[in-house]
């Protein structure tokens, strides 16, 4: 009889473990499998997890602040706005790593942790065109994807320019790359680092040299978690300390 109270009490004690832990598990949200923005993070179909530079850093960030973590990978998005955003005020997610550009707009939805790098917008256009500065793209056709600050900037500073987003095109079946090699469009307005790697293995498309704005990127806390806003920015003061940091981010430049 001994024996059998023991066993209970055991098997009482792990299952409250597990449910504390699995209460305090921090969900993420990057994209969906299938998904991918190199050089920032990639997610395979058939894979449990993203990888990539983003999810890498934001692993080791949780590993410091020993929390542990997990993935969302099934989120029914509604299809309006930003799902990085509705990710994280719907409850289905705590945290998002996935380029999020910190602004006041979006402060009034989530909280964000301090800035991990800072990228700009750029223009990605055909190397045989002549299209070298902002002006340049006065009267061309620009396709900006519809929830990111690129559209919004491109709506405020582009206004001799023809704007195209998800209206016309589904970035699903075409990628903008491709719609600019198609001659479809004339620029794609987006984060100077998605764009550089995309033109790496195109050499009929380029990036122009300036950047039309500087960004401050964060990762995307709810509001509901307002407690992992100090732990990971406490986890990065760490990593910079052991140069940790700059060895994952380097790679963004």
């Amino acid at each position: 009889m001994k024996n059998l109270v023991r066993a209970m009490s055991i098997s009482m004690i792990l299952s409250l473990l597990f449910t504390c832990k699995r209460q305090n598990e921090v969900r993420i949200f990057v994209s969906w499998p299938g998904g991918e923005g190199l050089p920032h993070y990639t997610w395979k179909r058939g894979e449990t997890k993203p990888t990539g530079i983003e999810p890498a850093f934001l692993e080791r960030l949780l590993t410091i602040a020993e929390l542990p973590y997990s993935y969302v990978a099934n989120f029914d998005f509604s299809g309006e706005g930003d799902p990085r955003i509705e990710a994280l005020t719907s409850g289905k997610a705590d945290l998002c790593i996935r380029a999020l550009s910190i602004n006041e707009e979006r402060k009034k939805s989530i909280l964000f942790t301090n800035p991990y790098y800072f990228d700009g917008l750029s223009a990605l256009v055909r190397t045989s065109d002549s299209l070298f500065t902002l002006s340049d793209l006065n009267g061309k056709k620009v396709y900006t994807l519809a929830f990111t600050s690129a559209h919004n900037w491109a709506k405020k500073n582009l206004n001799l320019s023809t704007l195209l987003t998800y209206e016309k095109f589904d970035t699903a079946f075409v990628k903008p790359e491709g719609l600019l090699l198609h001659h479809e469009i004339d620029a794609y307005v987006l984060d100077k680092s998605f764009l550089t790697e995309i033109a790496k293995n195109q050499p009929q498309l380029r990036v122009m040299e300036r950047k039309f704005t500087e960004e401050s990127i964060g990762i995307g806390v709810s509001k509901n978690r307002p407690d992992l806003v100090n732990k990971l920015n406490e986890a990065m003061e760490i990593m910079k300390e052991t140069g940790e940091f700059d060895l994952y981010l380097n790679q963004l430049k």
